[in-house]
């Protein structure tokens, strides 16, 4: 039940509450925040995440087949016997309409999301009186949901985007990028104002758009570490390890390329250093670990929830960050730079054309290399080895990026959206 004289902001988010899942990790994050500030937050999600206790938590899902077959095969995993056979038949009747679907436009699964998503959100609205709308993602339906529920409640609107809805090295369907510009044209007209989480995507968008003054830069940050670092002595190996799933253009390829040329050229750090792969690992990265000439330089250990995985970053030697080489890359900034700067541990990362993670990184005292150039990488990746090698690590500095940080300023947003309305 939410206090009369709670501020109260109508929370859209296709995911939440799914562990390991970035989108849902950025809101599940910001909620604790949220309340802190006394903002009571009315959550609508998707129905793939469990509710969130404590809060008013409302579920839809979607209604085309690709959504709809994205939404079985979750529960079927997570379900067994009967219900898991249950889905699997309701997915397979779902098959051809989702063909059909997918040759007509080749949207995201969850594009289908806002039409429930708008009509319970005025529901919510109608029964709490929130303040404000706030929608985030990922998907984009839900600022189309947000739209669609501003325009009938007169709320003022954020729209947070985690990603940039158009950018280059478009990989769908031309009718996809003409739904995306339109969505992200739309945003810019009808939403109170927008939150990129880079510089570059705000400053991209705004040139697209033809509309400046309502985008905002915030940077997403993470939670600090509740105790300090460790305390590494001086030693002579050196584990890097990578955290996150590997996919695409961000696979291992150029880091285990840059190892080779490390122990071609220094054959005594072939037994001293490796690298620890810690997530889902795509086919090529696989392929090319199997492939390395020095077989136990590398170890994968598979996905670990996230309480194992942050406690894995603490043991580390170095951590190892992977851009996409992409366009794309230019815009964004991976979440889990933020996880890394607050780890205590020294950091490489493999930055690809992005002037502001390099100076993220490089200003809190890590290491940023070229992420297409294997030599640069072998260097930055001996500078480490043989810092730690001669006088031990030198503590890194701390992150001022923090949850913490991020919801302020979005509140700080919120009650500045409040005065003008």
């Amino acid at each position: 039940m939410i206090s009369p004289a709670a501020s109260r902001w109508l929370v859209l988010s296709y995911f939440a509450n799914i562990d390991g899942m970035a989108p849902s990790q950025h809101i599940d994050d910001r909620l604790p925040h949220l309340r802190r500030l006394g903002i009571a937050p009315i959550l609508l999600t998707g129905p793939c995440c469990d509710p969130i206790e404590g809060m008013i938590h409302a579920r839809v899902a979607s209604v085309a087949p690709s959504g709809l077959r994205f939404e079985l095969r979750h529960f079927r995993r997570r379900s067994a016997g009967a219900i898991r056979m249950l889905g699997t038949l309701a997915s397979a009747a779902l098959l051809p309409a989702y063909l059909l679907e997918k040759l007509a436009a080749d949207l995201d699964s969850q594009w289908s999301w806002f039409p429930r998503a708008a009509r319970k959100g005025r529901a919510l609205c109608r029964e709490n009186a929130p303040n404000l709308i706030y929608s985030t993602g990922g998907p984009w339906s839900a600022h189309v949901a947000a739209a669609r529920i501003a325009r009938t409640t007169g709320l003022p609107w954020i729209a947070e985007l985690q990603d940039p809805l158009v950018h280059g090295d478009w990989l769908r369907s031309r009718v996809a990028l003409r739904v995306a510009a339109s969505v992200e044209r739309m945003i810019f007209r009808d939403a109170s104002a927008v939150v990129y989480l880079t510089q570059a995507a705000r400053d991209a968008a705004e040139s697209r758009t033809g509309v400046s003054g309502k985008a905002v830069c915030i940077y997403a940050g993470a939670e600090p570490f509740p105790d300090p670092p460790p305390l590494v002595a001086k030693k002579a190996s050196c584990r890097f390890a990578h955290f996150g799933s590997l996919g695409g253009s961000r696979n291992l390829k150029v880091f285990l390329d840059a190892l080779a040329m490390l122990f071609r050229d220094h054959p005594d750090l072939a037994d001293k250093a490796g690298l620890d792969v810690y997530g889902t690992v795509d086919r090529l990265s696989r392929a090319l670990i199997e492939a390395f000439p020095w077989a136990n330089a590398v170890t994968i250990h598979g996905r670990v929830p996230r309480r194992e995985s942050l406690a894995a970053m603490r043991r580390a030697d170095v951590l190892l960050l992977i851009q996409n080489t992409e366009e794309f890359s230019i815009e964004t900034i991976p979440s889990k730079t933020y996880e890394y700067l607050h780890a205590g541990r020294p950091v490489l990362g493999l930055v690809y054309r992005n002037p502001e993670l390099y100076a993220m990184l490089e200003g809190a005292g890590h290491v940023a290399a070229d992420g297409a150039d294997p030599a640069a990488v072998k260097e930055a990746a001996l500078r480490l080895i043989l810092s730690r090698e001669s006088a031990g690590e030198s503590a890194p500095k701390p992150s001022p990026y923090t949850v913490a940080a991020a919801v302020d300023a979005l509140a700080s947003l919120g009650a500045s959206l409040g005065k003008r309305a």
